[in-house]
């Protein structure tokens, strides 16, 4: 329940980058996903929602300009969240943004999505402002002005800033954390992970591996697959241990973020996974201890060189940018003296003679004592700030009188008695919430997480097969409760919780691959006819590709490749509708009269996984989703005819009829 300042504002500038990065991800589809002229209108999205208890902002921006101009607001959002300017607000706008842009399409959710929820709820509760943030650099600005050398020489009143805050949302964190780690294992109970031919299934999934797991699969041997099935397993046990363990915290706090690191950084560049690997890294960063910033501390000040800066005592000018160098200066390496001779400002190493006092030479040597000084020093110079800097110096007079700087002492800012006294009484419904929270998360944990059954005994599917002990355990439980069931998980959840949890869509259902991982592999493919004769695939822009057996990775965004591995399911067939008109509007999309479309099929271009040993995919097959003939059209004599409509299939089932070339050999409807 203890949170360190720098910790948490280290964890905000790493959760905050990654929050604008995944923004970006998604504004590329800002047309195709997220807008009336896409395949996912939110209109169709609003007649008939695809979950319950759905609230988004995206429902109320349909065209494309508005789904940008949203796009740009949220990351704005999470830009000012990064840097600490008004960190709290931008945090809640930052959530609702988020769990907006989630609830838009539900149709490319998964367990990548919830783990960046939790991070918004979180993160509207922890103390992520108090260091490295414009918000504590404005606190420490307004609460004491130094108007002397000896008072920028003074560093007691960045004292507490590295006082620990003490909530429950610590906590509740963390255990969350583990539980992602902990089910992921639990969950993992089928007979493919047992066997350790995951990995091989896995990388043969050719809608989501990368190149670098194309590579892999096709030079690895196959004992090294089951190696790799048995390493993953162990590694996120290790890591559940490492993050609940009290003991030896400095150890296995730093062994959970390695193999955490090293697994998510493995699954990444293989797999995509959409945000799940880089957000739980991020998450990881919550594990560091104060005395991990304290032996960090220690490094850099082994390899930074300290200085002495020189400022003018008379002057205002001088005076405030000693104040701003001491507030980016938090491991104390810039001590401040007075300057050589007449000089504004100068600057010097310690133990060195010779003082610097041309202004973009001292900049520069200011700038490399800082933390990151070393790796940033050049952007100055690149932006220009060191021109800029020299000017300042050369006019400080006019810069004093423009900001109105002086050397008038001023009372610190103080909170009134009542503001405080609404604080501290703050707390108390504060922690209550997350008391809350925390009560329907760990609920959630029980009700979504298959280890824990719906009934005693225990209901086994149709075609299960059970091993000889879960044989003997189901027969000792028949014959201890006879005839009688015990239901276990009440169905359907109560209401309360369904609220709590869908709404910022915060599920705990841990199992990424569980209990067995996918076996049969499939994309989303469009055989179309231009009005010019071509044909062609316009989710590609390339000739119509409706064989996946020879494929050697897709190639596509997770958000493409969830989307059609979505639209495909019966339950979804209603959005097809969706995907239909943006097809009819192709030539919309690429300004070219002749790409109107006079016919297409949508097909699920679909194949079975080698089986271990293989590497050869089989049950090929293109499942008809969707089909659309332009009424009336007749092509001409010189362009190729238009074949007849193929029947509509399921592309759930696998009771394909025969096919040739991926098309139906017995003659189906026109």
């Amino acid at each position: 329940m203890t949170l360190d300042p720098r910790v948490m504002g280290f964890y905000r500038i790493v959760f905050g980058t990654l929050l604008c990065l995944d923004l970006l991800r998604h504004w590329k589809e800002a047309r195709f996903l997220y807008s009336v002229a896409g395949a996912f209108p939110n209109d169709k999205h609003l007649f008939r929602p695809s979950s319950g208890n759905l609230f988004s902002v995206f429902h109320a921006f349909s065209t494309v300009n508005e789904v940008h101009v949203l796009f740009a607001l949220g990351l704005l959002c999470h830009f000012l969240f990064l840097i600490g300017y008004r960190t709290r607000l931008f945090a809640i706008l930052g959530f609702i943004f988020v769990t907006s842009m989630d609830s838009r399409i539900p149709l490319v959710e998964n367990g990548g999505y919830v783990v960046v929820n939790l991070q918004c709820l979180y993160a509207m509760f922890l103390p992520l402002g108090r260091r490295f943030s414009v918000d504590a650099w404005l606190a420490s600005w307004r609460a004491r002005k130094e108007t002397t050398l000896a008072d920028l020489a003074d560093r007691s009143d960045s004292v507490h800033e590295s006082q620990p805050t003490q909530s429950l949302v610590g906590l509740t964190a963390l255990i969350n954390l583990s539980f992602v780690y902990l089910f992921n294992v639990i969950n993992k109970s089928g007979a493919v992970w047992r066997h350790g031919d995951t990995v091989h299934y896995v990388l043969h999934i050719n809608r989501m591996v990368t190149g670098v797991a194309v590579f892999f699969r096709d030079h690895m041997p196959e004992w090294s697959f089951k190696i790799a099935d048995f390493t993953t397993l162990s590694c996120e046990a290790t890591v559940f241990v490492c993050i609940v363990s009290w003991r030896a915290r400095k150890v296995t706090r730093l062994v959970a973020m390695g193999l955490m690191f090293g697994l998510h950084t493995t699954f990444g560049i293989m797999m995509r996974l959409g945000p799940f690997s880089w957000f739980l890294i991020g998450w990881s960063t919550m594990l560091l201890l104060p005395i991990h910033v304290a032996a960090i501390q220690r490094i850099y000040e082994k390899r930074s060189a300290p200085i002495e800066l020189g400022l003018r005592a008379t002057s205002a000018f001088a005076l405030a940018l000693g104040r701003v160098v001491k507030r980016l200066d938090g491991y104390g390496r810039v001590a401040f003296v007075a300057a050589e001779g007449d000089a504004l400002v100068s600057a010097r190493r310690s133990g060195e003679a010779e003082w610097v006092t041309e202004p973009r030479a001292a900049l520069a040597l200011v700038t490399q004592a800082l933390p990151l000084g070393r790796a940033l020093y050049f952007l100055p110079r690149i932006l220009g700030g060191s021109s800029v800097f020299a000017t300042l110096v050369r006019h400080a007079s006019t810069v004093e009188r423009f900001f109105g700087l002086d050397l008038a002492e001023r009372e610190p800012d103080a909170s009134s008695p009542l503001r405080l006294r609404v604080r501290r009484w703050l707390v108390y419904p504060r922690e209550a919430l997350i008391a809350y929270l925390a009560l329907c998360a760990t609920l959630q944990v029980y009700m979504e997480n298959k280890a824990f059954p719906k009934t005693l005994p225990p209901e086994v599917k149709p075609g299960v097969t059970l091993d000889p002990q879960e044989q003997k355990g189901l027969a000792l439980l028949h014959q201890v409760l006879g005839s009688r069931v015990i239901t276990l998980k009440p169905d359907p959840p109560w209401e309360f919780l369904q609220t709590t949890i869908n709404y910022p869509r915060t599920f705990q259902g841990w199992g990424m691959f569980a209990p067995n991982p996918i076996q049969e592999d499939g994309v989303l493919a469009v055989d179309a006819y231009t009005i010019d004769g071509r044909r062609i695939d316009p989710l590609t822009g390339q000739a119509p590709d409706l064989d996946l057996t020879d494929s050697k990775g897709e190639g596509l965004s997770q958000l493409r490749q969830d989307y059609g591995n979505r639209i495909r399911l019966d339950r979804n067939q209603y959005y097809r509708e969706g995907l239909k008109e943006y097809l009819l509007k192709w030539q919309l999309e690429t300004g070219n009269p002749n790409d109107e479309l006079v016919a297409f099929d949508v097909y699920w271009v679909r194949d079975r996984c080698p089986k271990p040993g293989s590497d050869k995919p089989y049950d090929g097959d293109a499942v008809p989703i969707l089909t659309y003939r332009k009424p009336g059209y007749r092509a001409p004599g010189a362009f190729p005819q238009i074949p007849y409509s193929p029947r509509v299939r399921s592309a759930e089932k696998w009771d394909t009829p025969k096919t040739i070339g991926g098309r139906v050999v017995e003659r189906p409807r026109q």
